[in-house]
């Protein structure tokens, strides 16, 4: 049977990845060349483009090294380059060639059309190679994470396990429910099934990605958000030792999955219904400080249960 040519590869990458990369690096070492061996520019425009040509350079040899390292920086270097090209091209069209309106407008939009089109494909072989490089941390990190928590629940009084300190509350078996049936979503739509819904719009998404999300991926407190419909528990386990059972059935079976999906298809991205699509290696990450946040919840559960007290909302 003949190979698909879409996933023809050489040296580990596909063919077209290499390709990419060749061209890349080629009109970088040229862009920065030309940039910082030219003619003395006059005028501000001229000086501006010279300027552009060498971070367009420089920009395209950095994610050129990025992705052979599978490094995050390169995410943004490749903004950077897409921001470079745009300018560059129509405001050297236009300082430097005194051409008509038209001309100015259609290396606008060419030289938009084209750095989006790279910036697509890059970002898709940046995710592949980051995911590669850190995957085996991550399931390192996350095995750290589900012990904790299976040691947080296995001993857990029958009393404890089932009971609310509120009306809004979760009781630690509807905590570990709730993990499972985010582990079953993740698995699910790493198999192509439907994915959750984005519950932000635009901007609040935006500003989310650019200020939530790395604070969380860094272990920062969750803030309080109500769980989407189909992850929210319908009572629990009935039972530690079931909990444990279904918390370890429903992570195995999610974390094959999505190693499945690493072999296949690196540059997936999963949503999270308050951040959007996430790569997988971010999916992962979440997961892990998904778990935490759980974890420190099921406590503040059992010593507000050993001491009386009320709980705070565990809804989210």
């Amino acid at each position: 049977m003949n190979q698909d040519p879409r996933s023809w590869e050489v040296l580990g990458r596909p063919l077209g990845e290499w390709l990419f990369l060749g061209a890349l690096g080629a009109l970088g070492a040229d862009s920065a060349i030309n940039g910082l061996t030219a003619e003395p520019a006059h005028g501000f425009a001229q000086q501006s483009v010279l300027v552009a040509q060498v971070v367009l350079g420089l920009s395209a040899l950095g994610v050129v090294i990025a992705t052979f390292s599978g490094r995050q920086i390169g995410l943004r270097l490749l903004w950077l380059f897409g921001a470079a090209v745009s300018y560059a091209a129509p405001t050297a069209t236009w300082a430097f060639g005194g051409a008509p309106v038209s001309d100015i407008v259609i290396a606008a939009l060419g030289s938009v059309a084209l750095s989006g089109a790279m910036i697509w494909y890059g970002r898709r072989r940046l995710h592949a190679a980051i995911t590669r490089r850190v995957w085996p941390a991550l399931l390192a990190e996350h095995a750290e994470a589900a012990d904790a928590f299976v040691a947080a629940i296995s001993d857990l009084p029958q009393g404890t396990w089932t009971s609310k300190t509120s009306a809004d509350g979760w009781s630690p078996a509807e905590i570990t429910e709730h993990l499972a049936r985010t582990y079953s979503q993740y698995a699910g739509e790493s198999r192509g099934k439907n994915s959750l819904r984005v519950r932000l719009g635009p901007i609040r998404l935006f500003f989310a990605r650019a200020f939530v999300k790395p604070r969380l991926l860094a272990g920062a407190p969750f803030p309080k958000a109500r769980a989407p419909r189909p992850l929210r528990p319908s009572g629990g386990p009935n039972t530690p030792a079931d909990g444990v059972a279904l918390f370890r059935a429903t992570g195995e079976s999610c974390l094959r999955d999505l190693g499945i999906l690493v072999e296949r298809r690196p540059h997936k991205r999963l949503v999270h219904p308050y951040l959007g699509g996430l790569p997988i290696y971010d999916v992962v990450r979440f997961a892990s400080q998904h778990i935490h946040h759980h974890r420190r919840q099921l406590l503040a559960v059992i010593a507000q249960r050993a001491t009386g007290g009320a709980s705070h909302d565990h809804a989210s």
